[in-house]
């Protein structure tokens, strides 16, 4: 008697499956099917816009089980924990500091490794006006001044949330002067002359010229230097790093399909 076995091949995309292996071995325990079904959807999202290829790092504090399991990306380098424990994690809500003040992670990712006049930061969550300068997501150059790349959930020195891209000499910097919470923030660069930062589908466009030298450092989440004390208090369900600038249609794309996904997770458990 002949007998024909079937190998079962996985429904979801290879990197969706990828990730999904990643975080339950990380969490110790399977995700629910639903859960495993928004990263599937986001992940194919993400391609049918082409905004995975350029995606340097994508994390998705939203949805794993555990702080391990969140740390681990979706694409691109594991970041390293600074100070972050268990209790900063809630599975629908994100990652945030709350009264842990001194937490932030390492992208892992050189600044260096992105396009010099083409890139991008993404955070989305709980972005709130703060009292201070608070930086969401980039890095600054402080031995040489010759990079400042981040997102400013909110200055106070420029009185708003803006995007900079810059050097010392140049600033490039969109603002967005709206004082209300926030859920998105892009800050794309796509050329030598212009930078542009969407927040919640509001945009500002900066056409200032303005070529970096990068620097070899990595990009900070939560922070922008290796003292990240005082720099965000926003609570992060998703954040990425982009090689490359995102246009206006991709930038929307972005913001819709995190946002899919993150209503999904809320309903999935």
């Amino acid at each position: 008697m002949l007998i024909v076995q079937r190998r079962r091949v996985s429904a979801y995309d290879t990197d969706a499956q990828t990730y999904i292996t990643a975080v339950e071995a990380a969490d110790g325990q399977s995700l629910e099917t639903a859960t495993k079904d928004a990263i599937n959807t986001l992940v194919m999202a993400l391609k049918a816009n082409s905004i995975w290829t350029n995606a340097a790092q994508l994390l998705l504090p939203c949805g794993p089980r555990t702080l391990a399991g969140a740390l681990r990306p979706l694409k691109g380098a594991v970041p390293t924990n600074a100070n972050f424990v268990s209790g900063n994690y809630n599975r629908k809500n994100g990652l945030g500091k709350a009264s842990n003040t001194t937490a932030y992670l390492n992208s892992n990712v050189a600044v260096d490794s992105v396009g010099a006049t083409s890139h991008a930061l993404f955070a989305y969550g709980s972005i709130s006006q703060n009292s201070g300068d608070t930086i969401l997501i980039g890095r600054y150059d402080g031995s040489t001044y010759s990079t400042i790349i981040f997102l400013d959930e909110w200055s106070t020195y420029l009185s708003g949330r803006a995007f900079r891209s810059a050097t010392i000499t140049a600033l490039q910097i969109p603002i967005v002067t709206s004082t209300a919470a926030a859920t998105c923030m892009i800050g794309s660069r796509v050329s030598s002359t212009s930078a542009t930062l969407y927040v919640d589908g509001t945009s500002v466009t900066n056409t200032n010229s303005n070529t970096l030298t990068l620097s070899s450092q990595s990009f900070l989440i939560y922070g922008w230097n290796n003292n990240a004390t005082v720099y965000s208090s926003a609570i992060l369900q998703a954040t990425g790093i982009f090689s490359t600038g995102l246009n206006a249609t991709q930038a929307a794309a972005l913001r819709s399909a995190i946002a899919t996904y993150v209503a999904s997770i809320a309903a999935a458990f």
